[in-house]
């Protein structure tokens, strides 16, 4: 008797659909969550790239007087009368994070990536000795000052708030730009 009723319930497959579904269901809700944690994380990155481009250009366009390629190669300060060194650097920073220069007394919007900060992206200035004709031919030993954008802030995560741990992660992006003035 015993034998036969083992057999029947061996043969019975009405929960089988159920058992498969409650097996895949763990792995198909991991698959889609990395999906779009990973969409959202090269969205995040693509913006990073974009906007940091947008601040590298911004810098470019400033006044020649700021940048230094007879002595150190750095961003200096203007002659008298230009706007201070630190305001051009800040301006540069506000275009990069929030999409333009704020005012004097103005407060800072929200950025345009999440949890990303003005002290998050750095300034450097080279010189480059290639571009000794044209635009650069009048400028001190005819080198052209580059400007290098740079940023990495921590990633936010969408996943975070399902208490995964992704506090490793950086998003990274730079770009440059020669300065070509005003």
């Amino acid at each position: 008797m015993m034998h036969k009723s083992a057999h029947i319930l061996l043969r019975d497959t009405r929960a089988a659909a159920a058992a498969e579904m409650a097996l895949i269901l763990p792995m198909a809700f991991a698959l889609v969550f990395t999906t779009m944690e990973g969409g959202y994380y090269f969205q995040t990155e693509h913006k990073a790239v974009k906007y940091v481009r947008e601040g590298a250009r911004y810098a470019a366009r400033q006044n020649f007087a700021y940048f230094d390629c007879a002595g150190s190669g750095a961003m200096q300060a203007g002659g008298t009368g230009m706007t201070p060194l630190s305001d051009v650097q800040d301006s540069i920073r506000e275009v990069t994070v929030y999409g333009r220069p704020l005012g004097p007394n103005e407060t800072a919007p929200s950025p345009r990536i999440a949890d990303w900060q003005t002290s998050d992206v750095n300034i450097t200035v080279t010189c480059d000795a290639s571009y000794g004709t044209g635009l650069y031919a009048g400028t001190d030993d005819k080198k052209a000052p580059v400007v290098l954008v740079s940023t990495r802030f921590d990633y936010t995560s969408i996943l975070g708030l399902l208490g995964f741990d992704v506090s490793n992660i950086d998003v990274v992006a730079q770009a440059e730009a020669a300065v070509s003035g005003l």
